[in-house]
């Protein structure tokens, strides 16, 4: 099965079709921990083709604390007609179920996140206006006074 993934090559960012096992084998977590991303049980499963994990995208311009979507494309072939004699074959060819976590949802090592629908021409117009603005992370901070004694 093909997948879509983000590269990040020196300076330049882009998108590259690949197989499971090459994205796999490429990841490196942003922070050094893992990821567990849990299904959104709200939204219906012939709506599932554009996915996004929120706020562990790309750094943005200017403020690399503040990050955008993450967005997962899925791109999912069914054949129009099966019986039950070849789903059986199926099933034995496959090796088990890749969905079954190996770590545990309040394991300490672990970061929640939750995937959820969203329009990317939406979530970019967002991110537009927050450049556009100037907001960075410390713009409540004051400039001057507060502090000790001098």
């Amino acid at each position: 099965i093909d997948v879509g993934v983000f590269v990040v090559d020196e300076r330049r960012a882009y998108f590259k079709q690949c197989t499971r096992e090459e994205a796999l084998a490429a990841k490196k977590p942003r922070k050094g921990c893992t990821m567990y991303v849990l299904p959104d049980p709200d939204s219906k499963k012939s709506l599932r083709l554009m996915k996004a994990v929120k706020d562990e995208g790309m750094p943005t311009y200017k403020n690399p604390f503040v990050h955008g979507n993450l967005f997962l494309t899925l791109t999912i072939e069914f054949p129009d007609a099966l019986t039950a004699e070849n789903q059986k074959k199926i099933r034995s060819l496959l090796p088990p179920r890749l969905n079954v976590p190996k770590l545990k949802e309040d394991d300490p090592s672990v970061e929640v996140h939750t995937v959820t629908d969203i329009d990317p021409v939406a979530s970019c117009n967002e991110n537009k206006i927050n450049m556009q603005t100037g907001s960075e992370a410390y713009d409540d901070d004051e400039d001057e006074g507060g502090g000790g004694a001098r």
